[in-house]
């Protein structure tokens, strides 16, 4: 199966979004593991205003939830841009991905 440059943007955008995903997850159960160590309620735990301790954790773990939303729509992006184009009898143009 050959992939064109279209193809490959959108496997490297959903491989970042997966590798943020993972690191999101381990950073989830790791602040869970140290809000129930600590016994705090949840909201006052994630919150880095309240939450010194883990608040660069908590910071990135919002980065990454953002990061992750961007690049879904990045890929949505490029599906229907794909999806108008091929109705219009065009293929997908490798620079869709860079419109957003």
């Amino acid at each position: 199966m050959a992939f064109d440059t279209s193809d490959r943007d959108l496997i490297e955008v959903m491989k970042r979004y997966f590798m943020a995903k993972a690191e999101a997850g381990v950073l989830k159960a790791r602040l869970e593991a140290a809000r129930r160590v600590a016994g705090e309620e949840i909201d006052r735990f994630y919150d880095p205003r309240t939450n010194p301790d883990h608040a660069a954790d908590l910071l990135r773990s919002h980065a990454l939830r953002q990061e992750m939303v961007s690049l879904m729509q990045r890929a949505e992006d490029w599906a229907k841009a794909g999806e108008t184009l091929e109705r219009a009898g065009f293929e997908p143009r490798a620079d869709a991905l860079d419109a957003g």
